[in-house]
Protein backbone atom coordinates (compact mmCIF):
# COMPACT_ATOMS: atom_id res chain seq x y z
CA UNK A 1 0.00 0.00 0.00
CA UNK A 2 2.17 2.96 -0.46
CA UNK A 3 1.34 3.60 1.25
CA UNK A 4 2.49 1.94 2.91
CA UNK A 5 2.50 0.46 0.09
CA UNK A 6 -1.13 2.02 -2.07
CA UNK A 7 -2.16 1.27 -5.41
CA UNK A 8 -4.10 -1.13 -6.65
CA UNK A 9 -6.39 -0.72 -11.38
CA UNK A 10 -7.51 2.21 -12.14
CA UNK A 11 -8.96 3.35 -16.12
CA UNK A 12 -7.38 2.97 -19.42
CA UNK A 13 -3.66 4.59 -19.43
CA UNK A 14 -4.43 6.95 -23.19
CA UNK A 15 -7.40 8.53 -20.61
CA UNK A 16 -5.13 9.89 -18.34
CA UNK A 17 -4.40 7.57 -15.31
CA UNK A 18 -2.12 8.22 -12.14
CA UNK A 19 -0.94 6.26 -9.70
CA UNK A 20 0.22 6.18 -5.80
CA UNK A 21 2.34 3.31 -4.50
CA UNK A 22 -0.42 1.09 -5.07
CA UNK A 23 -3.01 3.41 -5.68
CA UNK A 24 -4.25 4.21 -9.10
CA UNK A 25 -6.14 7.27 -10.04
CA UNK A 26 -7.60 8.79 -13.46
CA UNK A 27 -7.52 11.70 -14.89
CA UNK A 28 -9.77 12.41 -17.66
CA UNK A 29 -12.93 11.95 -20.06
CA UNK A 30 -14.06 8.38 -19.28
CA UNK A 31 -14.04 6.56 -22.81
CA UNK A 32 -15.75 3.18 -23.13
CA UNK A 33 -13.38 -0.32 -23.93
CA UNK A 34 -15.18 -3.11 -24.13
CA UNK A 35 -11.62 -5.09 -24.16
CA UNK A 36 -9.56 -6.89 -21.15
CA UNK A 37 -7.50 -4.88 -19.29
CA UNK A 38 -3.94 -5.43 -18.23
CA UNK A 39 -2.36 -4.18 -15.38
CA UNK A 40 1.13 -3.41 -13.82
CA UNK A 41 2.39 -0.67 -11.39
CA UNK A 42 5.13 0.16 -8.88
CA UNK A 43 6.53 3.07 -6.94
CA UNK A 44 8.12 4.36 -3.30
CA UNK A 45 7.67 6.94 -1.04
CA UNK A 46 10.69 7.90 1.01
CA UNK A 47 9.56 9.77 3.77
CA UNK A 48 12.55 12.51 5.73
CA UNK A 49 11.15 10.91 9.33
CA UNK A 50 12.73 7.59 8.79
CA UNK A 51 9.75 5.64 6.66
CA UNK A 52 9.82 4.17 3.33
CA UNK A 53 6.81 2.28 1.51
CA UNK A 54 7.45 0.11 -1.72
CA UNK A 55 5.14 -1.64 -3.53
CA UNK A 56 4.38 -3.55 -7.10
CA UNK A 57 1.11 -5.09 -8.53
CA UNK A 58 -0.38 -6.60 -11.56
CA UNK A 59 -3.53 -7.59 -11.97
CA UNK A 60 -6.58 -6.59 -14.92
CA UNK A 61 -10.21 -5.11 -15.76
CA UNK A 62 -12.88 -7.59 -17.27
CA UNK A 63 -15.88 -5.62 -18.68
CA UNK A 64 -18.88 -6.92 -17.45
CA UNK A 65 -22.23 -7.42 -19.29
CA UNK A 66 -24.18 -5.42 -16.56
CA UNK A 67 -23.71 -2.11 -14.40
CA UNK A 68 -23.10 -0.34 -17.48
CA UNK A 69 -23.32 3.38 -17.75
CA UNK A 70 -24.39 4.47 -21.34
CA UNK A 71 -21.33 2.76 -23.26
CA UNK A 72 -19.13 2.57 -20.30
CA UNK A 73 -19.08 -0.96 -19.27
CA UNK A 74 -18.56 -2.02 -15.63
CA UNK A 75 -15.71 -4.28 -14.80
CA UNK A 76 -14.24 -7.19 -12.41
CA UNK A 77 -11.09 -6.30 -10.74
CA UNK A 78 -8.58 -8.59 -9.93
CA UNK A 79 -4.71 -8.13 -8.71
CA UNK A 80 -2.14 -9.20 -6.50
CA UNK A 81 0.23 -6.64 -4.87
CA UNK A 82 3.59 -7.09 -3.43
CA UNK A 83 4.33 -4.27 -0.58
CA UNK A 84 6.77 -3.38 2.04
CA UNK A 85 6.16 -0.87 4.96
CA UNK A 86 9.25 0.19 7.64
CA UNK A 87 9.94 2.70 9.54
CA UNK A 88 12.34 3.75 12.34
CA UNK A 89 10.99 5.27 15.80
CA UNK A 90 12.56 6.17 19.26
CA UNK A 91 12.82 3.31 21.61
CA UNK A 92 10.56 3.11 24.91
CA UNK A 93 9.79 0.80 27.32
CA UNK A 94 7.32 -1.06 24.92
CA UNK A 95 9.03 -0.75 22.18
CA UNK A 96 12.74 -1.97 23.10
CA UNK A 97 15.37 -0.89 20.52
CA UNK A 98 19.33 -0.76 19.63
CA UNK A 99 21.22 2.31 20.11
CA UNK A 100 17.65 4.26 20.98
CA UNK A 101 16.41 3.17 18.16
CA UNK A 102 13.27 0.59 16.68
CA UNK A 103 13.37 -0.84 12.86
CA UNK A 104 9.41 -2.45 12.08
CA UNK A 105 8.81 -3.60 9.23
CA UNK A 106 6.07 -4.94 7.11
CA UNK A 107 6.61 -6.92 4.35
CA UNK A 108 3.47 -9.11 2.47
CA UNK A 109 1.50 -9.59 -0.41
CA UNK A 110 -2.33 -8.50 -0.91
CA UNK A 111 -4.27 -11.09 -3.43
CA UNK A 112 -7.46 -8.97 -4.06
CA UNK A 113 -10.71 -8.67 -6.43
CA UNK A 114 -13.48 -6.01 -7.17
CA UNK A 115 -15.64 -4.12 -9.28
CA UNK A 116 -15.59 -0.92 -10.75
CA UNK A 117 -19.02 0.40 -11.52
CA UNK A 118 -19.52 3.59 -13.57
CA UNK A 119 -21.58 6.58 -13.89
CA UNK A 120 -21.99 9.95 -15.65
CA UNK A 121 -20.03 11.27 -13.68
CA UNK A 122 -17.43 8.14 -13.19
CA UNK A 123 -17.04 5.83 -11.04
CA UNK A 124 -17.16 4.23 -7.81
CA UNK A 125 -14.81 1.16 -7.09
CA UNK A 126 -14.87 -1.55 -4.40
CA UNK A 127 -12.52 -4.36 -3.65
CA UNK A 128 -11.88 -6.78 -1.29
CA UNK A 129 -8.98 -9.54 -0.34
CA UNK A 130 -6.29 -11.40 1.65
CA UNK A 131 -3.45 -9.21 3.66
CA UNK A 132 -0.76 -11.64 4.73
CA UNK A 133 2.55 -9.91 6.30
CA UNK A 134 5.20 -10.75 8.34
CA UNK A 135 6.46 -8.23 10.89
CA UNK A 136 9.92 -7.68 11.95
CA UNK A 137 10.37 -5.24 14.82
CA UNK A 138 13.89 -4.97 16.55
CA UNK A 139 14.59 -7.19 19.35
CA UNK A 140 11.20 -8.94 18.74
CA UNK A 141 10.80 -12.18 16.79
CA UNK A 142 9.21 -11.72 13.44
CA UNK A 143 5.40 -12.86 13.48
CA UNK A 144 3.22 -13.50 10.66
CA UNK A 145 -0.25 -12.47 9.77
CA UNK A 146 -3.28 -13.27 7.41
CA UNK A 147 -6.33 -10.97 7.67
CA UNK A 148 -8.66 -9.18 5.71
CA UNK A 149 -7.73 -6.51 3.15
CA UNK A 150 -10.40 -3.76 1.72
CA UNK A 151 -10.31 -0.87 -0.34
CA UNK A 152 -12.10 1.54 -2.21
CA UNK A 153 -12.49 4.78 -4.72
CA UNK A 154 -14.58 7.14 -5.87
CA UNK A 155 -13.72 9.14 -8.58
CA UNK A 156 -15.80 12.35 -10.19
CA UNK A 157 -14.62 13.12 -13.72
CA UNK A 158 -15.83 16.90 -13.68
CA UNK A 159 -15.87 18.46 -10.27
CA UNK A 160 -14.96 22.41 -11.30
CA UNK A 161 -12.30 22.20 -14.05
CA UNK A 162 -10.26 19.07 -12.62
CA UNK A 163 -11.44 16.19 -11.57
CA UNK A 164 -11.46 14.84 -7.83
CA UNK A 165 -10.42 11.32 -6.50
CA UNK A 166 -11.04 9.87 -2.96
CA UNK A 167 -9.33 6.69 -2.16
CA UNK A 168 -9.58 4.39 0.98
CA UNK A 169 -7.92 1.18 2.16
CA UNK A 170 -7.58 -0.93 5.45
CA UNK A 171 -5.25 -3.79 6.17
CA UNK A 172 -6.49 -6.01 8.62
CA UNK A 173 -3.92 -7.98 11.00
CA UNK A 174 -1.92 -4.78 11.41
CA UNK A 175 -4.55 -2.25 11.64
CA UNK A 176 -3.35 -0.18 8.93
CA UNK A 177 -5.70 2.85 7.35
CA UNK A 178 -5.39 4.63 4.31
CA UNK A 179 -7.16 7.71 2.82
CA UNK A 180 -6.00 9.85 0.08
CA UNK A 181 -7.57 12.81 -1.75
CA UNK A 182 -6.48 14.29 -5.05
CA UNK A 183 -7.92 17.57 -7.17
CA UNK A 184 -5.66 17.47 -10.76
CA UNK A 185 -6.52 19.31 -13.86
CA UNK A 186 -4.54 19.34 -17.09
CA UNK A 187 -1.38 21.46 -16.64
CA UNK A 188 0.31 20.97 -20.13
CA UNK A 189 0.85 18.79 -23.50
CA UNK A 190 3.50 18.36 -26.13
CA UNK A 191 3.07 18.72 -29.44
CA UNK A 192 0.29 16.19 -30.85
CA UNK A 193 -0.01 15.06 -26.91
CA UNK A 194 2.42 12.91 -27.16
CA UNK A 195 2.77 13.43 -23.74
CA UNK A 196 -0.03 15.10 -21.36
CA UNK A 197 0.73 16.38 -18.29
CA UNK A 198 -1.44 16.85 -15.42
CA UNK A 199 -0.96 18.55 -11.69
CA UNK A 200 -3.23 19.21 -8.22
CA UNK A 201 -2.44 18.98 -4.62
CA UNK A 202 -3.22 15.85 -2.63
CA UNK A 203 -3.60 15.00 0.99
CA UNK A 204 -2.83 11.86 2.34
CA UNK A 205 -3.29 10.25 6.43
CA UNK A 206 -2.85 7.20 7.02
CA UNK A 207 -1.23 4.82 9.85
CA UNK A 208 -2.26 2.01 12.43
CA UNK A 209 -1.63 1.56 16.06
CA UNK A 210 2.29 2.58 16.32
CA UNK A 211 2.36 4.44 13.40
CA UNK A 212 0.55 7.40 11.62
CA UNK A 213 1.17 10.37 9.68
CA UNK A 214 -0.60 13.16 8.00
CA UNK A 215 0.23 14.63 4.84
CA UNK A 216 -0.10 17.57 2.28
CA UNK A 217 1.38 17.79 -0.86
CA UNK A 218 1.06 18.16 -4.97
CA UNK A 219 1.28 15.56 -7.71
CA UNK A 220 2.52 15.88 -11.21
CA UNK A 221 1.79 13.35 -13.97
CA UNK A 222 2.63 12.49 -17.64
CA UNK A 223 0.72 10.53 -19.83
CA UNK A 224 2.63 9.07 -22.53
CA UNK A 225 0.27 7.10 -24.96
CA UNK A 226 2.53 5.22 -27.36
CA UNK A 227 4.11 3.23 -24.18
CA UNK A 228 1.02 2.99 -23.07
CA UNK A 229 2.30 4.41 -19.11
CA UNK A 230 1.72 6.80 -16.86
CA UNK A 231 4.51 8.58 -14.40
CA UNK A 232 3.99 10.20 -11.57
CA UNK A 233 6.00 12.38 -9.23
CA UNK A 234 4.87 13.81 -5.63
CA UNK A 235 6.61 15.78 -2.82
CA UNK A 236 5.41 17.49 0.18
CA UNK A 237 5.16 18.14 4.24
CA UNK A 238 4.07 15.68 6.53
CA UNK A 239 4.06 15.74 10.17
CA UNK A 240 3.91 11.73 12.45
CA UNK A 241 3.67 10.63 15.84
CA UNK A 242 7.15 8.67 15.73
CA UNK A 243 9.19 11.92 15.26
CA UNK A 244 9.08 15.65 16.52
CA UNK A 245 8.64 18.11 13.99
CA UNK A 246 7.60 18.93 10.35
CA UNK A 247 9.16 16.38 7.99
CA UNK A 248 8.70 16.18 3.86
CA UNK A 249 8.00 13.10 1.43
CA UNK A 250 8.52 12.48 -2.03
CA UNK A 251 7.51 9.32 -4.36
CA UNK A 252 7.85 7.80 -7.65
CA UNK A 253 5.23 5.93 -9.47
CA UNK A 254 4.44 4.09 -12.79
CA UNK A 255 1.44 2.85 -14.45
CA UNK A 256 1.33 0.47 -17.39
CA UNK A 257 -1.77 -0.84 -19.09
CA UNK A 258 -2.30 -3.23 -22.01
Amino acid sequence: MSHPLSRLFRWLTRNGILLFPGFLFFCGTAVADPSDIFELSGGEMIFSQRAQFYDVEAGGLIPLPVFSSGTVPAYFHFFVAGSFIGFDQPATGGTPGINGITDQSYTGAIPAIGLRIPASWGFWEGDVGGAFFNIDQTLTPVTSIADIYLQTELFINEAGPGSLDLFGSYIGGINYLYGMGRYLMEAAHTPERGATFYAGPEVIAQGNDTYAALQAGGVLSADVPSIHTIFTLEAGLLNSTVWPGLGGYEGFSFYYSY
